[in-house]
């Protein structure tokens, strides 16, 4: 980019740029929700069986919906722009709060999301993506604005009216987010990755053959 007059980057085009903004890795992209689903199944059977005798699952469920309930107000996703970062992660808590996201359910995809990257041979390694993803699959819980309007018209004719509007997956606010996800989940992802991945090869569903 540098080079080429078009931005700062000194190594990678404007493409991979933008790839590793909106993915965190310059050349693997997101996880897919078939991807991640059976980790998740795992995660939520395990968390689900230790939550009230282990102290690191207790602890990083009770740190989650502090963290939830300190995010503040909830902004419709139109009135978004101009906002720091750090305010539009907070929003994207509040999100999850207000649409009755148990901490239980995000502290265990927490913690799904890096074992699969545990399992995941050509999955990156660095920090970066594992916070994007973080936030990417914890987000699709409560992501963007919906609203709903019945319009009468002139003759008395109801019309049905929606707005759908998301906010954009890209950028600094993943990592502010996710970093704010993963902070209560240290020790439990620390202490139970390899709890995850054994009780999804324990119990886990095989896949049918083709």
């Amino acid at each position: 980019m540098r080079a080429a007059g078009v931005g700062l980057a000194p190594f990678h085009c404007r493409r991979h740029v933008e790839h590793r903004a909106r993915h965190g890795s310059l050349w693997r992209t997101s996880f897919r929700a078939s991807e991640l689903r059976p980790f998740v199944t795992a995660a939520i059977a395990y968390v689900g069986l230790r939550a009230s005798n282990d102290k690191f699952i207790a602890a990083a469920i009770g740190d989650m919906r502090r963290v939830l309930e300190d995010a503040g107000l909830v902004e419709i996703a139109t009135r978004l722009k101009g906002m720091s970062a750090t305010k539009r992660a907070k929003i994207g808590l509040a999100r999850l709060r207000v649409e009755g996201v148990p901490p239980q359910r995000i502290v265990s995809i927490v913690l799904a999301v890096a074992a699969l990257i545990e399992a995941d041979a050509t999955a990156p390694r660095a920090k970066e993506f594992q916070t994007v993803q973080t936030c990417k699959a914890v987000h699709r819980l409560a992501s963007g604005t919906h609203r709903v309007w019945v319009v009468e018209d002139h003759q008395g004719r109801k019309r049905r009216t929606e707005m759908h509007a998301f906010p954009k997956s890209t950028g600094r606010v993943l990592r502010e987010m996710g970093q704010m996800l993963e902070k209560p989940c240290e020790w439990v992802i620390e202490k139970h990755v390899a709890g995850v991945l054994a009780h999804r090869q324990r119990y886990g569903r095989p896949r049918a053959a083709s």
